[in-house]
């Protein structure tokens, strides 16, 4: 077994600690971390190259874990939720002051997503909280979609792998606004 490559209990313990995850999507694989480590997501933005104004999408565990980081939800957007959630689906959602200030936007929204894919919903059996989940790449150039390649391209004591499979999905999630309905990525 790879050094890098951790199983599910591993995996929790890695994100718990405080280390960037890359792990398996509904598409792609992605970089993780736990979203309320405030340490751990600026490690994310260096390793990535990112720009620290670009946002994150957070995967949480429920829709029921998510409202109270958010502004009271009408029953008609906790219903619309309802039919796209668990799934490949990100919504822009406003927050309120219970969210960690580094987690704040310049639009007041969150990216959010509760997935179905088991090796994610795996995680968070053991892992309470948000985990950001960005692209594994540098800030806009190609993905890297092998996970040995992705802890070698950025050779970081603190990155290893959860060794689980991809989704079937060819391309990333679809992000709504949940305020206007309108679809920011498709």
């Amino acid at each position: 077994m790879n050094k890098k490559s951790l199983d599910i209990h591993s995996a929790i313990e890695w994100l718990k600690s405080g280390k960037i995850l890359a792990h398996p999507t509904e598409s792609i694989w992605g970089l993780g971390c736990d979203a309320f480590n405030k340490e751990a997501v600026q490690k994310i933005f260096q390793l990535k190259k990112r720009n620290p104004s670009k946002n994150f999408i957070l995967l949480c565990n429920s829709q029921e874990f998510l409202y109270k980081y958010l502004i009271n939800l009408s029953a008609e957007d906790k219903n619309f939720l309802s039919k796209n959630w668990p799934g490949p689906v990100t919504f822009l959602l406003k927050y309120n002051e219970n969210l960690p200030e580094h987690l704040h936007t310049k639009n007041g929204k969150i990216a959010v997503r509760v997935s179905n894919h088991l090796p994610i919903k795996s995680l968070f059996m053991g892992f309470e909280g948000f985990i950001v989940s960005t692209s594994a790449n540098l800030s806009g150039e190609e993905l890297i979609n092998n996970p040995n390649d992705i802890v070698n391209f950025f050779e970081s004591d603190d990155l290893a792998y959860y060794d689980e499979r991809l989704g079937k999905n060819i391309k990333p999630s679809k992000i709504i606004d949940l305020e206007s309905r309108s679809i920011v990525r498709n």
